[in-house]
């Protein structure tokens, strides 16, 4: 049983818009194991102190970044599908990073020998609508899974023959005053995640911690929403 743990953070200035989320993903059994230390996470320089936690709980993280035009980001924009009448396009960016982001972290799992199971998803606040939110299952469950078992068969291992998705939540904060608990702190450690610059993470410092530039494929994915071809250059 897995816990994978999702938050993002948005920027822009002049020329761009900008979204970080941040994945990771850890064992439940060693995650209930290292929270009662969870403490120690909260140490300046935070950053290196969750690096520590992932070594600990044999934990892995991918940091993701979509940087991309104003005029693809429009937050009036309504994007639909056949399965989705009418979303925001801010919200089809969001879930199409999330979606490419498991991906990836879950293919990293797979280049590291781990074993995966049952995985339960939790991220941070985030207002679908219902047909949104079920689309984004069904879309994990229905092609990121088999796609993500089928390359796992071609390395000819069978660490994903047991990989299914249970449950996907939304986490809120923890109120003042009363202690989180422990999907909040997943959460929190995820929203951190997203602080840490590319720069930083490249330097090796990090030993647990993936940064990936997802501009590329969430521009072509998102601008066929606006009549272009994937392919288009």
């Amino acid at each position: 049983m897995h816990y994978f743990f999702l938050d993002e953070s948005y920027s822009s200035d002049q020329t761009r818009k900008n979204i970080v989320m941040a994945a990771w993903a850890v064992e439940q059994k060693r995650f209930n194991e290292w929270l009662p230390k969870r403490s120690d996470t909260y140490r300046s320089p935070v950053s290196a102190s969750i690096n520590s936690m992932l070594e600990t709980c044999d934990a892995w993280a991918v940091r993701g970044t979509a940087s991309l035009d104003p005029a693809l980001f429009r937050s009036g924009e309504i994007d639909g599908t056949d399965d989705v009448t009418a979303m925001h396009r801010t919200d089809n960016i969001w879930s199409q990073c999330f979606i490419f982001l498991v991906a990836t972290l879950i293919k990293e799992l797979i280049r590291r020998n781990h074993e995966v199971g049952t995985v339960d998803i939790y991220h941070g606040p985030k207002s679908l609508k219902p047909d949104h939110a079920k689309a984004l299952q069904k879309t994990l469950c229905q092609l990121i899974i088999p796609e993500a078992k089928r390359y796992d068969s071609e390395r000819g291992s069978r660490l994903l023959e047991n990989l299914n998705l249970r449950d996907i939540k939304p986490v809120g904060k923890a109120p003042v005053g009363q202690a989180p608990d422990k999907f909040q702190v997943g959460t929190w450690v995820a929203d951190k995640l997203c602080s840490c610059s590319h720069k930083t993470i490249q330097t090796g410092c990090f030993s647990r911690i993936i940064s990936w530039d997802m501009s590329d494929v969430i521009r072509k994915t998102i601008r066929q929403f606006d009549g272009k071809s994937f392919y288009e250059d």
